[in-house]
């Protein structure tokens, strides 16, 4: 495949957040990251745009999926530029956040330790974005979607702020904790244990040491941990885990405070915000390596059951090396956009 030819297709926002200023980890508050401009942007310069916020998984940030590019596959902003330009895409802006932590992400959530992740995203990037694009401000035009922990966080901003986001897309989330989570306990125990703990763990993690194969499971672990039950008091972990460091048991409390946090519980609590929105489509790969396929099954039934409208697909495929999901999210956006626009035409005459 040639390589597209290039364009400015993204311009920089940069800004030091108030808000994340209450962060425990001693994170940087001063945030850069890109905002894709859809063709149109430029050549009719009149016009407003709706916005999709895309929220990278675990271990990610805003400008390494925008600008990630591999061998013989086309970029992401190709591919975009491609599909709005040819009419199947909506012309659309897309924001690439950066809610990168010490600890590889925050859960799209607000907590005493990593810093209020939600509310950064809520009062501080929207109407930052809002104010230096010509958007479509409201809900009704404003997205959120992202695969694994990005997909997470999309369901838990369209649970808990339906007043800023009205579409939510959601590929691979986290969810069935029972499932997705438990299986993954004992690897994390098991590197924590080859080092001694916790503290010694993160200290050799930073000392450029080999890792224990089982590394990058505990730190995910750790920063779930962080999201779900913070606690500064808690030396090194920074939160309450939710097992027994000394003999792996389920710690039924803790336990029980991660099972709050989970989709396919909080969606019964949410269930008159997710009503609300304009859409909500779930997707997973049928070979999900944690199983969320099954998670996504799981939190259907629940919202069948709530009688909430959902759109759900299982695709070929696995949790990784999905990015093609992007743009089928973005086409359920598209739909979603023209369904609500000819609606409003058809009220209006």
């Amino acid at each position: 495949m040639n390589r597209p030819p290039y364009r400015d297709a993204w311009s920089w926002l940069e800004f030091d957040s108030a808000l994340l200023a209450q962060n425990q980890l001693n994170d940087r508050t001063l945030r850069r990251f890109p905002v894709y401009l859809p063709p149109h942007y430029a050549a009719e310069p009149t016009r407003h745009f709706p916005v999709v916020y895309y929220l990278t998984g675990y271990g990610g940030w805003g400008a390494m999926k925008l600008l990630e590019e591999k061998a013989w596959e086309e970029p992401l902003w190709a591919r975009l530029d491609r599909q709005m330009t040819a009419g199947e895409m909506a012309p659309m802006i897309v924001v690439f956040p950066d809610c990168f932590t010490r600890f590889g992400g925050a859960q799209y959530r607000d907590s005493v330790v990593t810093g209020p992740y939600a509310r950064y995203l809520c009062e501080e990037v929207v109407p930052l974005v809002d104010a230096r694009f010509r958007t479509l401000a409201g809900p009704d035009h404003r997205g959120a979607m992202g695969k694994s922990s990005g997909g997470y966080g999309a369901l838990h901003l369209a649970m808990t702020r339906p007043d800023v986001f009205g579409l939510c897309c959601a590929t691979a989330a986290d969810s069935y904790f029972e499932l997705s989570y438990v299986a993954d306990f004992a690897k994390a125990l098991q590197a924590l244990h080859a080092a001694g703990g916790v503290a010694a763990f993160l200290a050799d993690f930073q000392s450029g040491k080999p890792r224990h194969r089982h590394w990058h499971t505990a730190m995910s672990t750790l920063a779930y941990a962080q999201a779900y039950t913070p606690n500064p008091n808690v030396p090194g972990a920074l939160a309450d885990l939710p097992f027994d460091l000394e003999t792996g048991e389920l710690v039924p409390d803790v336990w029980a405070r991660w099972l709050a946090c989970d989709p396919v519980r909080a969606c019964a609590v949410h269930a008159d915000a997710l009503r609300s929105l304009k859409l909500l489509f779930l997707d997973a790969g049928r070979s999900d390596e944690f199983a969320l396929n099954f998670g996504h099954r799981v939190l259907a039934d629940r919202l069948r059951k709530l009688e909430i409208p959902f759109e759900f697909e299982e695709f070929d495929g696995g949790h990784m090396g999905i990015d093609h999901r992007i743009d089928a999210s973005l086409l359920r956006i598209t739909a979603a956009l023209r369904r609500a626009g000819a609606a409003a035409s058809t009220s209006s005459s």
